[in-house]
């Protein structure tokens, strides 16, 4: 990757893994950029997409993309959003 990603699109775009973790009790989870993007701003730069932490309900979290080779088998649990009704 020549350039940083600097929003939701580019990471999307790009097939990346947001990696999200709480500030406050340090768990942690991974989701394809290309679902959360169906949900927040696609513009949005990744600092500010909201996640709220499953374990605390804390609010702040930190999230970083990275890359995933796909012809190998991740060693990551991969999360999906969704809505319910």
């Amino acid at each position: 990757m020549t350039s940083a990603i600097k929003n939701l699109r580019q990471a999307a775009q790009h097939g990346m893994l947001l990696h999200v973790e709480c500030r406050k009790c340090g768990h942690s989870a991974s989701f394809l950029a290309a679902d959360v993007s169906k949900f927040a701003n696609p513009a949005k730069p990744l600092e500010l997409i909201a996640f709220r932490c499953r374990i605390c309900s804390a609010k702040e979290a930190r999230v970083t993309a990275a890359e995933f080779d796909r012809d190998r088998k991740p060693d990551v649990i991969v999360w999906r959003p969704m809505r319910l009704k």
